[in-house]
């Protein structure tokens, strides 16, 4: 649960579901079932691996709509930091704009819609205008990607996940204000080391982060710049299989089942107080990671070994599906903070009529009050269509990556663990939601 203080999720528990939740995780279960059945009966041939299949005319974006894009991000940027240093008569910040600017808009607003209208943060990243603006890094070098991939994006993700989601203080103003103020200083050293682009593709927790889901969607860049429409998913099998992907993708998948299981009345009456504490709530994120990674490897043992294909060792299985786990990634991380983006998420309105928390009410709407629009019912079924969505788009990505890699009854056999990963997965995120 992300701990702004005059934040919290907009809707609780169902529970007054219409029939229990393990109705619905059997009936998803039935769903990802069929589509198997179907896929493996319909779908004989890989039609994915050829990469996004677009215009390939495209239309090149003016460059005064990409320098204001990217002042619009410098500036929401430095509002965020001077908002964070200033907290006015309120010494915890309940209306200082901060951290909804870091944890709603930036965390997830706009990686959420990079889905629908493509990379936006790669428009709005301050780091890359700050220093495009300053002449830091303009030279450029492959050696990040090439030797430690996307690891340090990866540990960056867990580093953020801790500060958010174990962190006691993490939604007050002056946290983040240290913390936005170190990664800037991070960003800036590494940037100048390794190169603009090439540093912020490793050591940048947000650029992996949002290319990733904005390949799930249907607008994207061609080489020179120009913005292409394409087809659904079709970008996904063209990510780089860069080292660490899958490691990143389990870390998103983690950490987020770790917030909803932290916030259900099971775990503390499992973990206790140890479990409340920054040391047991630290342990237990990880622990999460590495039980989210290990079933994800286990699938990929199964899968080599079902297949037949004694050349494909359990890392290059690892490598090879990592970007089937996007998709899933993506219903997780939404179903999840879908409440928190619409209702919660309001409340950025009464922060930008008082961003610092000094009194002013710059327009009229200071007081404004959430309004709960939407029923949990209906939000619930939003949750459990994105959820099995996801899902099906893994397995489709994972069917048509078995059939290009694999040979003959192989291809089908081999996803039968990962068939079983999906289930186990869509389980835990419709009881996580539950809970």
């Amino acid at each position: 649960m992300i701990r702004i203080p005059f934040l919290g999720h907009g809707i609780g528990g169902r529970l007054d579901l219409p029939v229990p939740v393990t109705y619905f995780a059997a009936g998803a279960a039935v769903v990802l079932i069929v589509t198997f059945v179907a896929l493996a009966a319909l779908w004989t041939k890989p039609r994915l691996q050829g990469g996004p299949e677009g215009d390939p005319r495209g239309v090149r974006p003016p460059m005064a709509l990409l320098a204001g894009i990217g002042l619009a991000g410098f500036l929401l940027a430095v509002l965020g930091g001077v908002s964070a240093l200033v907290t006015g008569q309120d010494s915890t910040g309940t209306r200082n704009i901060a951290p909804v600017l870091l944890w709603v808009f930036f965390w997830l607003v706009v990686p959420f819609a990079s889905v629908l209208l493509g990379n936006l943060y790669s428009g709005v990243n301050p780091w890359r205008t700050i220093s495009r603006w300053l002449g830091i890094g303009e030279h450029e070098s492959d050696r990040p990607l090439q030797r430690v991939g996307v690891w340090p994006a990866a540990i960056g993700l867990l580093a953020f996940a801790w500060l958010e989601l174990v962190y006691p203080e993490s939604a007050l103003p002056s946290t983040v204000a240290i913390a936005a103020l170190a990664y800037s200083i991070y960003l800036i050293v590494v940037v100048s080391r390794f190169g603009r682009e090439s540093a912020l593709a490793s050591f940048d927790v947000f650029t992996p982060y949002n290319r990733l889901f904005s390949s799930i969607g249907p607008w994207g860049r061609s080489a020179d710049g120009r913005l292409i429409r394409r087809k659904w998913l079709h970008a996904l099998p063209a990510i780089p299989e860069w080292k660490g992907l899958a490691a990143l993708l389990v870390v998103m998948i983690a950490t987020v089942s770790f917030d909803g299981l932290s916030n259900t009345v099971g775990y503390e009456a499992v973990t206790g107080s140890f479990g409340m504490s920054i040391a047991g709530r630290t342990l237990f994120l990880v622990l999460a990671c590495l039980l989210v990674g290990g079933a994800y490897y286990v699938a990929c043992w199964a899968a080599a070994r079902l297949a037949g294909d004694s050349e494909m060792s359990t890392g290059r299985v690892a490598s090879r599906f990592a970007h089937t786990l996007v998709p899933i990634a993506f219903a997780y991380s939404f179903a999840h903070y879908f409440t928190l983006i619409i209702f919660e998420g309001q409340s950025i309105i009464a922060a930008a009529a008082d961003p610092f928390g000094l009194g002013w009410d710059l327009f009229g709407a200071r007081d404004y009050k959430i309004d709960f629009f939407l029923g949990a019912i209906p939000v619930w079924y939003i949750q459990l269509a994105t959820i099995i969505a996801g899902h099906i788009a893994g397995v489709v990505l994972a069917h048509d990556r078995a059939l290009a890699d694999f040979k003959g009854v192989g291809a089908v056999r081999s996803q039968y663990a990962m068939l079983v990963l999906m289930v186990l997965l869509t389980g835990l995120g419709l009881f996580v939601l539950a809970g």
